[in-house]
């Protein structure tokens, strides 16, 4: 072997990187390999040690972790499903304190929330996460409930009502949930009609004056007709304190409501159809300022108070807006799904799922964290879709199982956005060369899409402890766009545009500003994007022993491309983003232990990403530094998960688990980074992806007499540290933090009513989970202070 001396090596190092990183990756599976077959060992010889019988994979009573789900468009127990899946029960959802999507940061690792500038979700599962500025970004974690999609994450605050579980899938899911899900698929599965009657309700009392009412009614209207009725109505007053002027805002007003009717007028045939939505008139929440960064320093002295403006104290509550303006959400969303499956011999269904939903949005956001109008945002929108599935499932015989079917969806997005910013350097920005400040802009953008695909999935036995299975899903994709960016309707950006660009005859009010890149001239915007993908997914499984499951895949997964919602400039700052595509690599294991009270999951996996999709900088030459959806070539993910389940008896249960995650940008990437200089951003992390994420939750039951049982439990959350937007600059980081949940309370023995005490945030931790550079200042979203209160619930049966 040559002998190389530190420098050479060094440089050898350098021209090697990217086969440095492939030995990198083989050595982590090879370790992750070893570490299964060492564990699985432990565990059997631990079990033989304790004298528990393996050869039966029956037990006494239901296993701990043992729920049925659908991950497979077909129901299966978790633990018969070669892919990681985070799943809990309603009553587990309740005592956990999951209310909306967001809350699911409680109990599923490697799943992230933060909050986007225009108040949208940012759902990330193993730092697979999309944000937008605009109602019709895409996103890379799909959400669904009993399997109808929710197309746009802004659609998802009225999922979680009423449940009987959820399932969180991890990876790509392309082949049975369509494009838009590389990180995963999040399905809600409600409450369905009883076949008896049966009624429940719930009121919840807590601080800053929250009152929750809720309930539902289920059983049969006719012998072959059943129905459930489920409601709930959230209320809070402003939590939120201005520390300038006193002034409140964060107040909740929110309906949720859901019908369900299932109708089996014979054994083969069974029809579905839901009709659920919510009305949003909560108060947008407000940012706290934790930096001025000017866009044109030079005329900051038009704008007085803006460069000394106080800094946001370190408290959840604090934060500033400007007065009287009205800050409640006039928000809507409906959705109606009919499904029907038909049983067209004993081992061949036949099932259709039609979705039709449409949500409107209109609301006003302070986005600068000040008194000022810096940079404000009024978004008036709505978003239509429609979706239909037809699909074939079944057995082939006694090994295998296929499902096969035809899929079609069309969204149409129309949104606009009036952005006034009178009280910004951006606004007196040519006023040195003699013109007239501008008080906005206004975006307008409409995105007709439509989508056609067919899929295929199957798995087949090849032994009694071998199962392999693959899938394809083929897909096209078509996205019309028009639009351009305004003069707000005054004038002023029309005459400044004219001017500064010699347009004559000049730019009328209200005209596009948009200029075409060749002539120069005010142009709306008219494009179309076309695209085509086959995902796929291969794999096999081996359960070499009793309540044992190990597990190998590789999935391609694609996200679709879209157009970005800005002020524009030019012509060529409305292109469209390209689809990105994921090919991940995954390794886990399943096991039962203990007569089936312990249940243990592992999973390692590696993505490869291909033009992935992140909301980075471009500078305009009006409007200087803009959020926009970009491509970053290469980038990937390493990363492993960790959850267990333990019951020893009826009245302790507890249950933790983690993950770990190593995102980098590969190759050479130049482009704006978060403090608005041009970088190389080789080697960076991505945004909203923290390294760790370590779930936990205990609850203890006792018996208080032979009617009534007693609990207490709590769970800890613990996120470490990650960045709000690409570039990794430091004012824009996330402190790690970690929060926790206790409660306790009585409850009768056949649950027909429960009284409990709750506290969530108990150490009123001062966190944040998301940060922004709108224009002029610097912000952050302050998560919720400790919040306390009781709830009284009741069945009846």
């Amino acid at each position: 072997m040559a002998n190389y001396n530190e420098r050479e090596m060094a440089a050898w190092c350098r021209s090697n990187r990217e086969e440095m990183m492939r030995y990198k990756t083989l050595i982590c599976c090879g370790v992750a390999v070893g570490v299964m077959q060492g564990f699985l060992a432990t565990a059997a010889y631990a079990e033989q040690q304790a004298g528990v019988a393996d050869t039966t994979d029956q037990g006494d009573g239901p296993a701990v972790g043992e729920i049925v789900v659908t991950a497979q468009k077909r129901s299966e127990s978790i633990n018969r499903v070669p892919m990681s899946i985070t799943a809990a029960t309603g009553a587990q959802l309740e005592a956990a304190g999951v209310a909306q999507p967001r809350d699911l940061i409680k109990i599923a690792p490697s799943f992230s929330y933060s909050t986007s500038q225009v108040d949208s979700p940012i759902y990330t599962i193993r730092g697979v996460g999309f944000a937008d500025i605009g109602l019709g970004g895409r996103p890379t974690v799909s959400v669904y409930v009993d399997e109808a999609p929710i197309p746009f994450a802004v659609e998802t605050k009225g999922t979680a009502l009423d449940l009987e579980r959820v399932e969180i899938l991890k990876g790509p899911q392309g082949t049975l949930f369509g494009q838009n899900s590389t990180g995963g698929a999040i399905n809600f599965i409600a409450a369905k009609p009883t076949n008896e009657l049966q009624a429940g309700g719930e009121v919840s009392y807590g601080n800053f004056n929250a009152v929750t009412l809720g309930g539902f009614v289920s059983g049969p209207i006719t012998e072959t007709l059943s129905a459930r009725l489920a409601w709930d109505h959230d209320s809070r007053d402003p939590w939120q304190r201005s520390y300038t002027t006193g002034e409140r805002n964060g107040s909740v007003d929110i309906g949720k409501g859901r019908l369900i009717l299932d109708w089996k007028p014979d054994a083969r045939l069974s029809v579905s159809f839901t009709l659920s939505g919510f009305i949003d008139h909560s108060e947008v929440q407000a940012t706290q300022l934790i930096g001025i960064d000017l866009n044109n320093p030079g005329v900051v002295a038009f704008i007085p108070g803006l460069a000394d403006y106080p800094r946001s104290p370190r408290s959840n509550t604090a934060a500033d807006f400007t007065s009287g303006r009205d800050y409640n959400r006039h928000n809507s969303f409906g959705q109606g799904t009919l499904r029907t499956d038909y049983s067209l011999t004993d081992g061949l269904t036949l099932t259709y799922l039609g979705t039709y939903s449409r949500f409107k949005e209109r609301e006003f956001q302070d986005q600068d964290g000040t008194v000022l109008e810096n940079i404000h945002a009024l978004t008036v929108g709505k978003i239509s879709s429609w979706s239909h599935e037809l699909r074939f499932s079944g057995e082939l015989n006694d090994r295998s199982h296929f499902v096969t079917g035809l899929a079609y969806s069309t969204d149409s997005v129309t949104e606009s956005n009036f952005g006034s910013l009178g009280q910004s350097t951006n606004a007196y920005a040519f006023t040195p060369l003699g013109l007239p400040p501008y008080t906005g802009f206004t975006n307008y953008g409409r995105q007709k899409a439509k989508t056609y695909a067919v899929f295929g999935n199957v798995d087949q036995s090849i032994f009694d402890t071998v199962k392999i299975y693959g899938g394809l899903r083929y897909t096209n994709f078509r996205d019309n766009f028009s639009g351009c960016t305004k003069d707000p309707g005054d004038g002023t950006l029309a005459s400044v545009f004219s001017a500064i660009f010699g347009i004559t005859p000049a730019i009328p009010n209200g005209g596009c500003i948009t200029l075409n890149n060749v002539m120069f001239q005010p142009a709306f915007v008219q494009s179309q994007l076309k695209e085509n993908n086959l995902s796929w997914r291969a794999g096999a499984e081996w359960a070499p022993a009793p309540r044992t499951l190990i597990y190998a895949n590789v999935s391609q997964g694609y996200k679709a491309g879209g157009y970005p919602q800005l002020a524009a400039t030019v012509t060529s700052q409305l292109s469209p983003v390209k689809q990105e595509g994921v090919l991940a690599y995954e390794a886990g294991f399943k096991k039962s232990l203990f007569n089936r009270t312990l249940q243990v999951d592992g999973a390692f996996f590696y993505y490869k990403y291909n033009n992935k999709q992140i909301l980075g900088k471009v500078q305009d030459p009006i409007f200087g530094l803009l959020l926009r959806q970009i491509n970053i070539p290469r980038s990937e993910i390493l990363g492993a998960e960790f959850q267990a389940a333990w019951a020893p008896d009826r009245h302790l249960t507890v249950s933790a688990g983690g993950s770990y995650l190593n995102t980098r940008i590969k190759g050479d990437f130049i482009t704006f980074g978060g403090n608005g200089q041009s970088q190389n951003l080789r080697g960076n992390p991505f945004p909203n992806t923290p390294k760790w994420h370590l779930v936990a939750d205990i609850n203890y039951k006792w018996d208080i007499s032979d009617r009534l049982d007693g609990f207490v439990g709590g769970s800890a959350n613990y996120q470490s540290a990650t960045n709000s937007q690409l570039g990794a600059a430091s004012i824009l980081r996330v402190d790690p933090y970690t929060l926790v949940d206790l409660r306790a309370g009585i409850e009768t023995k056949d649950q027909a009513w429960r009284f409990s005490v709750w506290g969530r945030n108990v150490f009123d931790k001062y966190y944040w989970v998301g940060g922004n550079r709108p224009l002029d200042t610097v912000v952050r979203f302050a998560g919720m202070p400790a919040t306390y209160g009781v709830t009284l619930g009741f069945k009846y049966r």
